[in-house]
């Protein structure tokens, strides 16, 4: 996501936030002019301060482990909750083209390829990575390296990726969540198609990693009708497209996606589940993270559907932390 995107995402909240002041006079002070941070104060003279999209709803203790990808992992499996196998790389033991340490090797030939590399505490799928080598596994960690200081390598699980709202016990609304794709039309190359695509930044540096696992090219011309996965992950700040969940959520579903809120302590969260391709007994699905600070600004700009759940979501938000 470019800086001005960023910048429209958090403006898209920061509306939100100064319509529900005016209805409920509270007073909203800005820090800076596009309103990415500020604070909120009561006729009282209560204060909750706030950065982007991150405001005094949860714990700070919770909301950095929930942060942390290994620490959230660990935390939910001590609990019961099916979560992808992974291990943690910290940076320093791959930097200067070092030889992967023989525990993340043995961790790779024990689960197998396609995996994934991704930053220990990033978010947005920025500089998430699906190898399927050692060659590309080690090219991956290194280029990871340079930009992070601790990495994680996952198991990849095949399934559809469900994001469920959580706040204070109950179900805000569920979103399917699929990555970026585009589909040929027998004329146009894939450079072309992803150039032409709103929806597709051209210049992630992942796509011709991606195409080649897929023994594809940006000159490759796709058949009429064929659709081509662009990036590994369906985050919509890496372009990737969304649908609202209208049916009943299963009790499963809901009750996972409480219990794993719950066991971090978040009153809100994102929790990213996939469904998987090949059921595992006694597992609903497999929590891949659990977001403590979700933005919601690129699924507002999907639809009018999308952004009247948006607006729905942060009312209730913004009157559980201001009003209850």
């Amino acid at each position: 996501m470019s800086a001005a995107e960023t910048s429209g995402s958090r403006a898209a909240v920061f509306e939100l936030l100064e319509a529900f002041c005016a209805r409920n006079d509270l007073r909203l002070t800005t820090a800076d002019p596009h309103g990415h941070a500020g604070l909120v104060e009561s006729p009282a003279g209560k204060r909750w301060f706030f950065k982007g999209t991150r405001f005094d709803l949860n714990p700070l203790g919770a909301s950095e482990i929930a942060g942390d990808k290994a620490y959230a992992a660990s935390f939910l499996k001590a609990a019961g909750i099916a979560v992808p196998a992974g291990h943690f790389v910290p940076a320093d033991d791959i930097r200067d083209g070092k030889r992967p340490p023989e525990e993340v090797l043995d961790f790779a030939e024990d689960r197998g390829f396609p995996l994934f590399i991704k930053p220990n505490c990033g978010r947005e799928g920025l500089d998430v990575m699906r190898v399927d080598t050692y060659h590309t596994l080690q090219n991956g960690l290194q280029i990871l390296a340079k930009r992070h200081q601790h990495l994680l390598v996952q198991e990849e699980i095949l399934g559809q990726e469900l994001r469920i709202l959580v706040l204070d016990g109950g179900i805000l609304c569920a979103i399917e969540r699929h990555p970026p794709k585009v589909t040929g039309d027998g004329a146009r190359s894939l450079a072309e198609l992803i150039d032409a695509d709103p929806l597709v930044d051209a210049t992630d540096g992942r796509i011709d990693f991606n195409l080649s696992q897929q023994g594809l090219m940006l000159e490759t011309v796709p058949a009429d009708g064929q659709t081509v996965t662009v990036l590994p992950v369906a985050n919509l700040s890496a372009r990737g497209t969304a649908r609202i969940v209208t049916g009943p959520l299963s009790a499963g579903l809901a009750a996972l996606a409480r219990h794993a809120a719950r066991t971090l302590a978040l009153r809100y969260a994102a929790v990213d589940l996939i469904l998987p391709e090949r059921p595992v007994p006694g597992t609903a699905a497999i929590v891949l993270e659990v977001n403590a600070a979700p933005g919601l600004g690129k699924l507002s700009r999907q639809g009018e559907a999308e952004s009247a759940l948006v607006k729905e979501v942060y009312d209730k938000v913004f009157s559980a932390l201001f009003t209850a």
